[in-house]
C-alpha cells in the first residue's frame, strides 16, 4: 500500500528543498520519500513555497539559495562523472595488463 503524506508535510519538504543547501537525493533521504515523489512535490508545491520563502528573507538571499541549490545540483553531477572516469580508467588499466 502506499503511504499518504499530508499537504504539511509536502510543503515542509520542499522548503527544505528550495532552501538550496541539499540536493533532491538528500532531501529524500532524510525524509524518507521517494527522490520521484519529491520532485512531483517540487513541481506541484515549488512555486507557492518560494513566494513564502521570500516573503521571510530578501530577493537577494533567495537568488542565492537558488544559485546554490543549482551548484549543488553541478557539482553532484561532476561527482558522478568523476566515479564513471574512475571506474574506466580501472577497466581499461586491468586490458592494459
Amino acid at each position: 500500500m502506499a503511504t499518504r503524506y499530508n499537504e504539511n508535510f509536502k510543503i515542509e519538504v520542499v522548503k527544505a528543498y528550495m532552501a538550496g543547501d541539499r540536493s533532491i537525493s538528500e532531501i529524500a533521504a532524510d525524509y524518507n520519500v521517494a527522490k520521484s515523489t519529491l520532485t512531483g512535490w517540487v513541481k506541484k508545491h515549488g512555486e507557492e513555497c518560494q513566494y513564502k520563502t521570500t516573503t521571510k528573507t530578501s530577493q537577494e538571499k533567495f537568488e542565492s539559495a537558488k544559485e546554490i541549490r543549482r551548484l549543488n545540483q553541478l557539482l553532484h553531477e561532476k561527482d558522478k562523472e568523476i566515479d564513471f572516469l574512475k571506474k574506466a580508467a580501472a577497466f581499461f588499466a586491468k586490458e592494459i595488463d
